[in-house]
């Protein structure tokens, strides 16, 4: 898998009414987390009734994104999915609810996936940007001159490829490690 999903992973987190949220998928109700926060310390974290849970909300572990929220309802008269409110008189959702309320997810899941391309060439960009600092820093070791290093790189000047490198490749830095052997 790519690196780029492998720190998203979807999940369901109940909301009690004091804005501290819970995993829906724990044994029971406890609120451990509340929204845009580190996790609460684990004395702060108590088990909570099923009936205090007001709504939903699905979080992803990437902690950068989370779905809208999803309210509860004790009446079955007053389900209505397209308002984003659940009939749940348990306070747990069944496995039809939370897939319910993690199609958000799904689309976040689907963004991150169509961002692969962009991570790669950018991954790609970065590690050339790195050769060629490197490059640069060694043959200005082994005594190539700023005039030739624009020359190789097409830089309008040599001191425009100085000003591009300077900050990078010191000279008298790391000299031992760019010069051949003899």
């Amino acid at each position: 898998m790519n690196s780029l999903l492998e720190n998203h992973r979807g999940w369901v987190a109940d909301i009690f009414a004091d804005g501290l949220y819970g995993r829906s998928d724990a044994p029971s109700p406890r609120a451990t987390v509340a929204i845009d926060t580190q996790p609460l310390p684990f004395g702060d974290r108590r088990p909570r009734r099923p009936e205090e849970v007001i709504g939903w909300r699905a979080l992803c572990s990437c902690r950068s994104w989370h779905g809208r929220t999803w309210l509860r309802t004790d009446h079955i008269a007053d389900h209505a999915p397209a308002a984003r409110v659940l009939h749940c008189a348990s306070g747990r959702l069944d496995t039809d609810l939370t897939r319910t309320v993690l199609a958000e997810w799904d689309y976040h899941q689907l963004e991150m996936q169509a961002l692969i391309p962009v991570r790669l060439a950018f991954e790609d960009t970065t590690s050339a940007e790195q050769r060629l600092l490197e490059a640069v820093r060694f043959v200005r070791g082994a005594g190539a001159s700023w005039d030739a290093v624009a020359r190789a790189i097409g830089a309008p000047s040599a001191e425009a490829a100085e000003k591009r490198f300077s900050n990078w490749t010191s000279v008298a830095r790391d000299v031992a490690d760019l010069r051949i052997p003899q």
